[in-house]
């Protein structure tokens, strides 16, 4: 009967014997049929004592109210739809379903499979299985003991949790299972050996039989899966030195079964030899044919003496009594039971337990993470090393490779993907030097790793691990072994890598990734704010820099060389402007007394934000550019260089008169060029000085009226007919090693080109493309390639005329102001300025094809910029620093230029000038634009001496006015008023870097980027309305102007910048109330005492638009005026109102009544 498949009758008789059941209970009898449905669907055909010991391990499990319980198939699981976590073992019904119970249980049953770790997935997994299918499982400490037993046979899960992933995963989290009694096999004997009885015959290996070993042993850690090569092994430590190998794929589920500090038989295991031959040769045990794991308690294990053993194996006689190998392990392995408080850095390997222990698990090479560590676990770590330091983190627990970790209670909240929010830890780490050896072995997919990456180069010496000898090594010497001389903190946290593109300190990795993502800014904010940052640095005047003057062909840059390589050099002219030539310095041996390195960092700034973060959207590559900047001055020749035998030159004096960008050629393909064109006349080496002279300045400015008017081509006028001397220009193409000239060659000079080769024209029908583009350009104008061999030389002229705006003496182009280039009736396309930089910033072009065509190499050596598609933006200022201009230089295919620096002195020629929408002058940089640095020493600034002197000669200057005389007189520089003020409208506060200008917010610079210790600069700024009686005013005042303004002393006026330091950027308006020093101010600027009678040392805001629309306020039309409205209580009175002024005030000082009435009482007399 009971080798016969029961027919569903049976089965059901059956039921009822063990449930009881009553025949006249349709209830029972229903859940009786549908346990026995779902029965034969997970489990097919089955015999009497299958269903009977499965009915009856279930009748006691539920005891009491089985009708509470049902039978649920792995199939049912799987087609779980929704993505949570839920204990569907327990589930709760509606509390308003009274007619109901309120709770039922479900019960899984099935077979335990074992999959083996690939190279594709190093780790094993567990699958439960039944006739539906199979679904992954993760058990505890306590289950995966009980699965040793299991083997085969069918299990019943009482207690489990359905884990349905977001990414669609789906597995169950198993805490509790019975195993069917009557699917156990009957006990075996087995006769096995204690591990000193082994230790014993592993060192006569040579003598023992080809039959294996069965060994009874405490498990004292065991290894993860490892990859050594292109192979898996598991690695296994039993007492007395005892050491099984596991490569073999097939047993390799070993170290999901197998626990520290637990007592197992391991059957059939074979001896071998490892590193034979070699210092290092050991004998271990490895699984053989039909190795298997048992627990003591499920089979009749015998343990036998060693001789006991040798008695029943014939033929084996140990040469010598052998003593077992002792217990070398020393006490520094732990292990610790805790429970994890803080996962925020489970990505990193590093857990919180209990709060104040942290569990570093960084170090175990294995390339997955464990997925089932999260918030609320409870873990036991087996062979861990426990570290403690004076500092934070106090206590750490670190683990090995020995160190094994296993859950003994799943957490009860769900898990969940987080964002990498920066924790205590991680900034106490980060900050102080933490990023360790130890933290960088396999941070694959990691944040810090992306940090590392994609910020900096990091070169980390790290020692080269091997695995198997670490394991096996006795005494125990993993990686966190170290000398007793050495400081074992040192270990753990070692200095931080040295990064080769950016020098980062530990706080900067931490500002510059985990703020970036905890404050979720946009790409573009950021790309802005940090793209671009430079730092000066002037040096000792007592080291002199040596070396040889290089003219680069491959940078087009001058270059500072000698015997241990070379420097990039941007040099300007000095004070003595005829000491010597750019172009003579080549080749020479120079000493260079006074010079500023300069570093210019850019970065490509696609850091993620909320919805990139994790999709590798970061950034490219960075770069930086560092030169020196040198006067010509300061560069003393020490050895001149030797020049070309003219006899076997050609030499040609030319006169050049204009010269485009460096152009770049060939950066998609990876092998860049140079070329640039430059204007210029061929003259006659037998003219004077005189003749020469007055000649370059008639050619400079016909080039400039041509440049002005937009018109390259030539015309046939009558005018052009007389200067027809001036038109027969060549056209000079520089290219290759020809382009190492660029920074020699400038506009308005005369030069010797020498050469092996004749400078002959070349014939349109036989020139290159880009000839024939240049020739369209410049009129159908021959041009000139230049040969690679050109040496250049100028010719400095000692004649000077008397002439003050001589362009030639002033080694100058025909220039314009930017407040003429900002009006309205400025006619001309093409213009040319010189400014200060006063400030820079680079936006992103509106290019997205270009980006997508053009990959700039990371190794490229023409430090090409903008990176990105970028677009430098530069706001120039000219002899008055009121009047601004903006210029906008998008370097596609241009070589970046060097010394575009906040402060310095520059020369544009040849920018298109342009308007906006909003009717805003700007220019932009083109091809034919070039820029010059003629400056590099910013404007000190003025003490507070100096700048009483300035105002004091203001005060003198100026005559005291009213407001309405400056419709009439609208070219008044200064003007004293007496007005009244009537509001504060706004005022506005802020503290920036000296060096790259950043808003201070609690009292540091808020620019990752930046190198502190620059200092601070506060700002202020007021608006206010004033009123003299004849007309009213738009007043704006700046800097101390508004500590008068507000009538602060000197230490208020210092504790307010030192509060504007910690709030940030303050912008008060009529409405604000904000934080205390809003309301601070607010409640002072509406203070009765402010609101009177002061002198005002007032000027003319040149940015007003009504200036130009009519100049005197006599000849304005009614029109003009704007129309308004005043109701006086018994009617409407519409009257005209003046324009509203737009003032500056400069100084501010009380009314001395008794001038001001003496001045109107003279004024009323002569009027």
């Amino acid at each position: 009967m009971n080798a016969e498949f029961l027919s569903d009758k049976s089965l059901s008789g059956v039921g009822e014997k063990i449930f009881q059941i009553n025949e006249q209970n349709e209830q029972e009898k229903n859940w009786l049929a549908s346990l026995q449905s779902k029965y034969l669907e997970i489990r097919g055909p089955c015999l009497e004592c299958e269903y009977r010991q499965f009915l009856t391990e279930l009748r006691s499990l539920l005891r009491r109210e089985f009708l509470d319980v049902s039978v649920v198939s792995v199939k049912n699981l799987l087609e779980w739809k929704e993505s949570s976590t839920v204990d569907i073992s327990v589930k709760c019904q509606e509390m308003a379903r009274q007619n109901q119970r309120q709770i039922y249980r479900r019960i899984l049953t099935g077979r335990f499979k074992f999959t083996p770790p690939t190279i594709n997935d190093p780790q094993s997994h567990i699958h439960l299985q039944d006739n539906t299918g199979s679904i992954t499982c993760k058990v505890t400490d306590s289950v995966r003991h009980s699965l040793l037993s299991a083997g085969e046979n069918w299990c019943v899960l009482s207690s489990w949790r359905l884990v349905v992933a977001e990414a669609g995963a789906i597995y169950i989290e198993v805490k509790k299972l019975i195993q069917e009694q009557s699917a156990k096999k009957a006990r075996r004997k087995i006769c096995a050996l204690s591990t000193p009885d082994v230790s014993v015959l592993l060192q006569q290996k040579g003598k023992l039989p080809t039959s294996g070993l069965n060994v009874f042993a405490d498990i004292r850690s065991i290894s993860e899966v490892l990859r050594i090569k292109d192979d898996l092994v598991v690695l296994i430590e039993l007492d007395n030195n005892v050491f099984i190998i596991i490569k073999d794929r097939v047993y390799l589920h070993w170290s999901e079964l197998l626990s520290p500090q637990t007592e197992v038989v391991l059957t059939n295991l074979l001896p071998t030899t490892l590193y034979k031959g070699s210092q290092q040769e050991m004998r271990v045990l490895v699984p053989w044919k039909q190795s298997d794991i048992l627990c003591p308690e499920m089979e009749s294990i015998t343990v036998l003496s060693l001789s006991d053993w040798l008695k029943q194996t014939p033929g084996i006689t140990l040469s010598e009594q052998l003593t077992p190998l002792s217990c070398t392990r020393q006490g520094e392995l732990c292990t610790y039971k805790g429970e994890i408080t803080n996962a925020d850095l489970d990505s990193f390997g590093i857990y919180q337990l209990d709060r104040t222990v942290w569990l570093i698990l960084s170090g175990l090479p294995f390339t997955h993470y464990k997925e089932d560590l999260h918030l609320g676990t409870s873990l036991t770590i087996y062979n861990c090393h426990m570290c403690a330091f004076k500092e934070f983190p106090k206590i750490c627990i670190i683990g090995c490779l020995s160190t094994s970790v296993r859950v003994t209670q799943f957490s009860s909240s769900p898990p969940q993907t987080r964002i990498v929010s920066p924790s205590v830890f991680i900034k106490s780490w980060l900050w102080r030097y933490s990023v360790s050896e130890l933290m960088v072995f396999q941070f694959s997919s990691s944040q810090i790793d992306w940090i590392l990456e994609k910020f900096a180069t990091y070169r980390t010496d790290l020692p080269k691990r091997n695995y198997t000898k670490e394991f096996l090594a006795t005494p125990h010497r993993c990686f966190m072994w170290k000398k007793e001389s050495e400081n074992k903190s040192a270990v753990f946290l070692p200095a931080v890598p040295v990064c080769s593109d950016i020098v980062f300190d530990s706080a900067v990795i931490h500002r510059l990734g985990y703020n970036i993502i905890q404050n979720l800014r946009t790409v573009e904010n950021l790309n802005t704010d940090l793209y671009w940052l430079h730092h000066c640095q002037e040096k000792d005047t007592a080291r002199v820099l040596m070396g040889y003057i290089h003219f680069c062909p491959d940078t087009g840059r001058v270059l500072l060389m000698d015997d241990t390589g070379g420097q990039r050099c941007l040099i300007v002219r000095g004070g003595d402007v005829g000491h010597c030539s750019l172009s003579a310095l080549a080749g020479c041996l120079v000493a260079i007394k006074n010079y500023q390195v300069v570093s210019e960092k850019f970065q490509i700034c696609q850091y993620p934000n909320y919805d990139s973060y994790g999709k590798l959207k970061y950034i490219r590559n960075s770069s930086e550019d560092v030169y020196l900047m040198v006067s010509s001055s300061d560069v003393e020749i020490l050895l001149k260089n030797k020049r070309p035998e003219e006899g076997s030159m050609d030499r040609v004096l030319c006169c050049v008169v204009h010269k485009e960008s460096l152009l770049t050629e060939g950066i998609s393909s990876g092998k860049p060029s140079l070329r640039f064109t430059a204007f210029g006349y061929f003259l006659d080496d037998t003219c004077s000085e005189v003749e020469i002279h007055d000649f370059v300045n008639d050619a400079l400015g016909y080039w400039s009226e041509r440049y002005r008017a937009d018109d390259l081509m030539e015309s046939d006028t009558e005018e052009q007919r007389q200067r027809a001397s001036l038109m027969e220009h060549k056209i000079l193409l520089f290219r290759d090693s020809a382009a190492r000239w660029y920074e020699a060659i400038q506009p308005g000079h005369v030069y010797w080109f020498s050469s092996t080769e004749k400078l002959v024209p070349i014939s349109t029908k036989h020139s290159l493309k880009l000839l024939k583009k240049v020739e369209k350009q410049a009129g159908g104008k021959t041009c000139i390639r230049v040969p690679s061999d050109l040496w250049v030389s100028e010719k400095l002229l000692s004649f000077k005329c008397q002439h003050k705006k001589c362009p030639m003496c002033k080694n100058t182009c025909v220039l314009s102001k930017i407040s003429e280039i900002k009006k309205e009736s400025f006619q001309y396309r093409m213009v040319s300025l010189e400014g200060r930089i006063k400030s820079r910033r680079h936006l992103s072009a509106d290019n997205p094809l270009y980006r997508s065509r053009v990959n700039f190499p990371s190794d490229s050596t023409l430090c090409v910029s903008t990176l990105e598609n970028r677009t430098i933006c530069l706001t120039v200022t000219g002899e008055d620093p009121e009047e601004e201009l903006v210029i906008y230089m998008t370097l596609n295919n241009i070589s970046y230029p060097l010394g575009l620096l906040p402060g310095h002195v520059i020369r544009l020629c040849n920018l298109e000038r342009k308007v906006s929408r909003q009717g805003s002058v700007y220019c932009q940089y083109v091809v034919i634009s070039t820029v010059q640095v003629l400056e590099v020493q910013t404007q000190p600034p003025l003490t507070i001496s100096e700048e009483r002197e300035t105002k004091e000669s203001l005060w003198e200057r100026s005559s005291l006015h009213q407001l309405c005389e400056i419709w009439r007189q609208p070219d008044l520089s200064a003007m004293q008023c007496v007005c009244h003020i009537h509001k504060i409208t706004t005022i506005a506060l802020k503290s920036t870097c000296n060096n790259c200008s950043t808003v201070i917010c609690n009292g540091q610079c808020e620019n990752p980027l930046c190198d502190p210790g620059h200092g601070t600069k506060f700002s202020a700024s007021a608006c206010l309305f004033v009123d003299d009686g004849t007309s009213f005013a738009t007043v704006r005042c700046y800097s101390n102007i508004v500590q008068k303004l507000l009538e602060l002393s000197e230490t208020e006026w210092f504790d307010l910048e030192e509060a504007v330091k910690q709030e940030g950027d303050i912008f008060m308006t009529a409405s604000d109330d904000g934080s205390c020093v809003q309301q601070f101010l607010r409640v002072l600027r509406e203070g009765s005492h402010l609101h009177r009678q002061k002198n005002l040392l007032l000027k003319l805001d040149k940015h007003q638009t009504w200036q130009e629309t009519f100049q005197d306020i006599n000849s304005a039309s009614s029109s003009d005026f704007a129309v308004k409205t005043v109701d006086t209580g018994s009617g409407n009175l519409e009257t005209r109102c003046l324009p509203m002024l737009q003032l500056i005030c400069l100084d501010i000082r009380e009314v001395d009544f008794t001038s001001y009435i003496m001045h109107n009482a003279t004024f009323s007399a002569n009027t």
